[in-house]
């Protein structure tokens, strides 16, 4: 790069700025899935929550927006929640529609009145809700589950308003429950009882 003299200081700083990475660059944002119990047999329930990780200079979580897609649809989800400190003004838990859950939205205040004195955990949960399996299942099947992200922000530092978004190095939240048929002797059984209360 050659330069004049008079604009050295601008060429130094074009240098450093072609050879710095951005903070886009150096940072990593995902949404994480965790399962109670991902086997499930006919009738059992699991909890599934959503967590939002990130790497970089950021101080904490603010906001995300999303869509848990299943491939069953909305069949055996129940009592969709959003987790503290993520429950603040204007958010909801979504609502069950044809692909599962739509319309998640979870956030925080980074400012009075909701200034949180400490930084987030990372990765911080932010949505909870059970998955029951149907009771008539006669062969294993999977329900994948994936997150469908359009929001995801985070504060610059403590106590301000300024976000980043971080849609631009998201990772989407991949997951697998397997529902299997209940074994022979719990169904022996099962008959055994059911038979025992006719007789009665």
């Amino acid at each position: 790069m050659t330069c004049r003299t008079t604009r050295t200081t601008i060429c130094v700083l074009a240098a450093l700025a072609a050879t710095t990475p951005t903070l886009a660059q150096t940072s990593r944002a995902e949404v994480v899935f965790d399962i109670d119990s991902d086997t499930l047999l006919p009738g059992e329930s699991t909890t599934v929550t959503l967590a939002a990780g990130w790497d970089g200079p950021w101080y904490s979580m603010c906001c995300v927006r999303t869509d848990l897609v299943a491939s069953a649809g909305s069949t055996g989800w129940s009592d969709l929640s959003l987790i503290a400190p993520m429950a603040g003004p204007g958010t909801t838990p979504g609502t069950l529609g044809a692909t599962g859950v739509e319309g998640i939205i979870a956030g925080q205040l980074n400012f009075p009145p909701g200034t949180p004195w400490e930084p987030d955990p990372n990765p911080l949960p932010f949505w909870r809700a059970t998955y029951t399996a149907p009771t008539d299942v006669t062969v294993p099947f999977d329900i994948d589950l994936m997150t469908s992200t359009n929001a995801f922000d985070v504060y610059i530092e403590a106590r301000s308003a300024v976000t980043q978004s971080l849609m631009d190095v998201l990772t989407e939240g991949q997951a697998t429950i397997r529902v299997i048929p209940a074994p022979a002797s719990t169904l022996v059984l099962a008959g055994l009882a059911l038979a025992a209360r006719r007789r009665r």
